[in-house]
């Protein structure tokens, strides 16, 4: 079934800063979409997001996406004005060396630059030893400390600063897409899913905090006490130099979504995934885990008495860089079969 995407919605959402805990910006977006459509439209104090279509259906079905994305905190001004800041999330330094970036100011957003002493007035041992965060600085260009307080304080955040960019074929390029593009899938899955039609409850949920610990995940399944869920996110292609498929999995771009297979993943609910994959022709790929995910399903499966969860994930380059790069078929396919799982009568998943 040939269906086309918002990628309006999409680019908006990407443009967005909204680091892990400082959500609010991206969310505002979501939710505005979500309420072109959605039957309730929510959030909670813990800064999740909530689409709801068929309230008082069965079963529930959950479909989460984290909407924060990796970061930066700002923790001391020096007198010079120069800005030192610690990560919100997982970075290596290296990305960071001349990089943009974007703050969330006093008053709005303060562009800046991460600076970083000049290879000239290096030694040469130190030219070869990998920078750490600590050693660089953000300049926002103020004259001193009191100009950069006008701006800034202790306890803004911020993002790089890179657009969005489309390459050759259907390749897009972004920082955030870990994993604006799980709360984008989510809630395009939700759209298709009130087009099919069924008789489920289903509910996207832009969750908080990923990238710190999948909070927000707890949060939100604690609240919604969903039959079953489905958790989307990005996933490392191993299709690049220097990747071992014997360590990594085989993981391509445009080859559909790659479905999770290990102990949090509900036997029941990746066998119907793959059953409606086949009967509607979406390619995947599968790949394993041998403990945890690292999404939000490890927070999800073990809320209450267990949700018997799965993650369906959109590969993606370059992961945690101002670059990373998906394929938009995979997207397509993802949102595909999230939505057929939606749509699907599913009351014997609930049992292995």
């Amino acid at each position: 079934m040939e269906r086309e995407l918002n990628y309006g919605f999409l680019e908006e959402l990407l443009g967005a800063v909204a680091p892990s805990g400082f959500e609010d910006e991206a969310a505002r977006v979501w939710v505005r979409e979500a309420e072109t459509f959605a039957d309730e439209v929510w959030r909670d104090a813990h800064g999740n997001s909530y689409a709801r279509i068929r309230p008082g259906g069965g079963p529930r079905i959950m479909l989460a996406g984290h909407i924060d994305e990796i970061g930066l905190i700002v923790t001391y001004i020096s007198d010079e004005g120069f800005v030192y800041v610690e990560p919100l999330g997982g970075w290596d330094p290296q990305v960071l060396v001349g990089q943009r970036v974007l703050l969330l100011g006093k008053k709005g957003h303060v562009p800046g630059v991460v600076g970083r002493k000049p290879i000239h007035a290096m030694e040469a041992a130190d030219r070869e030893k990998a920078v750490k965060i600590k050693e660089l600085w953000i300049d926002v260009g103020a004259a001193g400390k009191q100009e950069a307080l006008e701006l800034l304080e202790v306890g803004s955040v911020g993002v790089i600063d890179q657009p969005l960019r489309y390459l050759h074929g259907r390749r897009m390029v972004s920082r955030a897409i870990d994993n604006r593009i799980g709360a984008f899938v989510a809630l395009e899955a939700l759209r298709w899913a009130q087009e099919l039609g069924g008789e489920s409850e289903v509910v996207a949920v832009a969750t908080a905090q990923e990238e710190i610990g999948a909070w927000g995940a707890r949060t939100a399944a604690f609240g919604l006490k969903p039959d079953t869920a489905l958790v989307v996110d990005v996933t490392h292609c191993s299709k690049q130099p220097g990747v071992d498929p014997k360590e990594h999995g085989e993981v391509a771009l445009g080859k559909g979504p790659s479905l999770a297979v290990g102990p949090y993943v509900h036997p029941g609910v990746l066998k119907r995934l793959r059953e409606l994959a086949t009967a509607h022709g979406i390619p995947y790929e599968l790949e394993a885990h041998g403990r945890s995910s690292g999404t939000d399903a490890d927070e999800i499966a073990v809320v209450r008495e267990g949700v018997p969860a799965a993650v369906v994930s959109v590969p993606n380059r370059y992961m945690h860089s101002p670059s990373e790069m998906i394929d938009l078929g995979d997207v397509e396919k993802t949102v595909e079969l999230m939505a057929r799982y939606a749509a699907a009568p599913l009351a014997e998943l609930v049992r292995r």
